[in-house]
């Protein structure tokens, strides 16, 4: 399909600025390449120098770029998402609808929605329900009650169901393991990144609401609730029965202690250790994690 810079700005429901170019690939600003679509967050005057060399480009831009360009430009407050909705809907192709390939366990009993992908070597038990248009990499797991909202996308790897890391030592000292009968419930628009594990309430639900984005190499213990639009990122830990308020920001390799609760739109920084309830709109930080302000 033929795309052009007008085309672009129109799904945006922006402006174009300058000649209506086509555009036949993305890349990054360091590196313009010719019919390319770009883009800038931050004004600088080499930024400027460099893309009025080309005029076969679409950049997105901020307004301290208004008048200083002259290749195709739009003027975006957020060039970033812009972009990403550019490239979503222009240049990503999507998985087949409907395609659940030969290698996949699917048992009896499970229900599947409409339009979902399952990749192979995936596993689906019986009594799991995959909700309209997701997608399940190869080689994902979903175990004993997992229940998936409408549109969610879990890369490969990643481990939904299984029991959790619960134990009680017995009069001889010896671990004894506190069975698991809950379930996962899983939100609509959730993305959960590979090799992460959502382990299954022991009782009750563990649960993640819609349009949670949950990152690669990330644990989420049982009974846990993750709120809407939250965003957990690489290597975190949230444990057992942590609660993290809507719009929470998990920075990598962040430990959430156990029955702790991220505030709405708390955020934890690199590596932080949670130890005690975070109040919302709060960012902290350090081992053990201590208030670094407050976002009002």
């Amino acid at each position: 399909m033929k795309i052009t810079a007008n085309d672009i700005a129109k799904y945006l429901g922006a402006t174009l600025n300058g000649e209506d170019t086509a555009i036949e690939r993305y890349a990054q600003l360091s590196a313009p390449l010719p019919h390319s679509i770009v883009f800038a967050k931050k004004y600088s005057d080499e930024t400027v120098l460099a893309l009025n060399k080309y005029n076969d480009i679409l950049a997105i831009v901020t307004r301290d770029y208004v008048g200083k360009l002259t290749c195709s430009h739009i003027i975006s407050d957020n060039p970033r998402l812009d972009y990403i909705r550019a490239l979503s809907n222009f240049f990503v192709q999507e998985k087949p609808k409907g395609f659940i390939h030969p290698t996949a366990n699917i048992e009896s009993g499970a229900t599947i929605g409409k339009d979902v992908f399952i990749g192979a070597g995936c596993y689906v038990s019986a009594q799991c329900v995959v909700g309209d248009g997701c997608v399940l990499h190869p080689n994902v797991v979903l175990d004993n009650r997992v229940v998936l909202g409408h549109h969610c996308e879990i890369k490969s790897g990643a481990v939904l169901g299984q029991e959790g890391f619960g134990f009680e030592r017995n009069e001889q000292g010896e671990p004894v393991h506190f069975p698991h009968f809950g379930d996962v419930i899983v939100g609509n628009n959730v993305f959960i990144g590979s090799n992460t594990t959502v382990e299954r309430a022991t009782l009750g639900s563990t649960v993640i609401e819609n349009n949670v984005k949950i990152d690669d190499l990330v644990q989420i213990g049982h009974n846990s609730h993750i709120g809407e639009g939250s965003m957990v990122t690489v290597g975190a830990i949230v444990c057992g029965g942590a609660v993290l308020s809507p719009q929470s920001y998990l920075a990598p390799n962040v430990t959430v202690k156990e029955k702790v609760t991220i505030g709405y739109r708390g955020f934890a920084g690199i590596g932080a250790v949670v130890l005690k309830d975070v109040a919302a709109d709060t960012i902290v930080a350090g081992v053990p994690a201590r208030e670094l302000r407050n976002k009002n």
